[in-house]
């Protein structure tokens, strides 16, 4: 297997494609955190494989605190300034996070995309509430998609 799969129609006029992202081939990643995360996130992206894709993002009081940092090709970094916001702190990164799991995640629930999820902002009331709905909603997808492959079949 190259890794990605699809199955076959069931007659020509099928719009439904099933396709698999095979997590042993394409690692999908996604991250999360705040300014006191930003040397650990550093750290975590420089061990990624270079076949990783994803996304990280980071939310920081002010613009000062950006910092570059390497990360493979695929992953990008976001930088969330709560500067002239009245967001509440980590409010803007779980709907960042949220967005990009709407996207990647729910918009396809069945393609079996596995996501390696690295979960900062302990300090934040809003992110530390979040990740526990988000690591039960993504465990739910990934076994809803496995029994799905496995009628397929």
């Amino acid at each position: 297997m190259n890794g990605v799969s699809a199955t076959d129609h069931a007659d020509e006029n099928s719009t439904s494609d099933f396709i698999f992202i095979c997590p042993s081939y394409l690692e999908c990643v996604l991250a999360a955190g705040d300014a006191s995360d930003i040397e650990s996130l550093s750290d975590w992206c420089a061990d990624l494989p270079r076949k990783s894709y994803g996304r990280v993002f980071i939310e920081v009081k002010t613009a000062e605190q950006i910092q570059p940092f390497a990360a493979p090709p695929g992953v990008g970094i976001t930088w969330l300034v709560q500067e002239s916001r009245a967001a509440l702190t980590g409010e803007l990164l779980m709907n960042a996070v949220d967005a990009w799991l709407d996207e990647w995640v729910r918009g396809d629930p069945l393609s079996g995309r596995y996501v390696h999820l690295w979960t900062g902002a302990r300090d934040s009331h809003e992110a530390t509430e979040q990740w526990g709905r988000i690591r039960s909603e993504l465990a739910e997808i990934w076994t809803a998609a496995v029994e799905y492959r496995e009628q397929r079949a």
